[in-house]
């Protein structure tokens, strides 16, 4: 099944076929793009609410694969990276060439968290295209509407592409018309005078009737990942500007910037330097020859997650990543998925995911059943919320078999 099909499927069981609108047919055909370069899931707050025991088996969606890579932190045997985007997850197979084929840290800094050397070409055609594979090798081969090579959009700055990227920058775009200084909220003291007024107008762009209105169209959050229907759970009772506004001040003024890399990437579309600090865990140099010597640990899958967990052997899995891949998803689907992990998932397996609203889907009237073999993990929950650095998310779920010893 093609890319195409497999994202029109998921973006569908969110409701009967015959209930599927135009905005459900557009975002599958937007989704199929590179969306994001980098997740915006923080992979340290997984690990921490996951507490793994060395050699655990992993199944998350891979996304940006920041995720994926940076669990080889973990010490974990296996990580199985599943995604419907083709794209995202030629990115991670372009990230595990880099660490097969680079020969040192600044040259993987240089390709993957910098991201603006034209010397990347090179490095690209000489160095990584040869240790990919057909599909991944085409991805980054092919021109965009521009007539440009994917892999050159390392030479120009890779954080200001994919459909997140670009949405972020009209988002600045927006911050420079509305005299809103980037700068002062990226790097500026909290309480200094020069913050708090940036704040200010941050706070007076969100609520005038130009966010208003633009926040009312569907397709404005297109370039997030945001279908149709998670819309609708992010808003819950509140007005979409609102809510944008509440979770942006949680992303660039609950922790401190100097170690919150989400923050530069949403106020700078870029990460401050190489080293150990600010930075997600995969590109830190303290970690670099955990992730070259462990990356064969790492294997990409392009398949629907309840079909890949369906057709593991039983009792394999120690932990299941779902991201916020639920607030996509029909009950009857979510009912499906949860049965692979119960069959796939060893008894002590951890299931983390997030939600654009605070409620657990397990907790809605047609999952509640879901509650009879699984608990959700208050303190575990809310360590994962509390330390994700990204904050654009309403809720943090971790949840274990009833009965099991966590």
């Amino acid at each position: 099944m093609n890319t195409q099909q497999l994202i029109a499927d998921a973006v569908r069981n969110s409701k009967d076929r015959s209930e599927s609108t135009i905005w459900d047919h557009l975002f599958s055909i937007w989704f199929r793009r590179l969306v994001y370069t980098q997740i915006w899931e923080d992979p340290e707050a997984d690990l921490a609410a996951l507490q793994l025991p060395v050699g655990a088996t992993i199944v998350t969606i891979s996304s940006g694969g920041c995720n994926a890579l940076s669990y080889l932190t973990a010490k974990p045997a296996q990580v199985f990276a599943i995604d419907l985007n083709e794209a995202h997850l030629g990115l991670l197979k372009l990230k595990l060439a880099g660490l097969r084929a680079l020969p040192d840290y600044e040259q993987f800094w240089r390709f993957f968290g910098e991201g603006t050397s034209a010397a990347n070409a090179e490095l690209y055609k000489h160095k990584l295209r040869p240790q990919l594979d057909r599909e991944a090798r085409e991805f980054w081969d092919e021109r965009d509407f521009r007539g440009r090579a994917r892999y050159r959009y390392f030479t120009s700055g890779f954080y200001r592409h994919g459909a997140l990227g670009h949405f972020i920058g009209f988002a600045h775009l927006l911050a420079r018309i509305g005299k809103i200084d980037l700068d002062a909220l990226l790097k500026a003291a909290p309480g200094s005078p020069e913050r708090e007024a940036a704040l200010q107008r941050l706070d007076r762009m969100f609520h005038s009737r130009f966010a208003r209105l633009l926040t009312q169209t569907p397709a404005l959050l297109f370039s997030l990942g945001i279908p149709p229907q998670q819309r609708d759970l992010l808003g819950g009772d509140q007005p979409l500007n609102e809510v944008l506004h509440q979770r942006l001040l949680r992303l660039i003024d609950h922790y401190p910037n100097q170690t919150n890399y989400f923050a530069w990437q949403a106020l700078s579309r870029s990460y401050p330097g190489p080293g150990d600090e600010c930075l997600p865990l995969y590109l830190q140099r303290r970690h670099y020859e955990r992730m070259r010597s462990a990356a064969g640990l790492v294997l990409p899958v392009h398949q629907n997650m309840r079909v890949f967990l369906e057709s593991l052997p039983a009792r394999q899995i120690d932990a299941v990543v779902l991201l916020d891949s639920q607030d996509w998803m029909a009950p009857d689907e979510i009912r499906a998925l949860w049965d692979a992990i119960d069959r796939a998932g060893k008894d002590q397996v951890r299931v983390i995911f997030r939600t654009a609203g605070a409620e657990s889907p397990l907790d809605t009237e047609p999952l509640k059943p879901l509650q009879q073999t699984w608990h959700r993990d208050q303190a575990r929950s809310a360590i994962g919320f509390e330390r994700d650095r990204s904050g654009i998310y309403g809720g943090f779920h971790c949840y274990t078999r009833r009965g099991a010893n966590a």
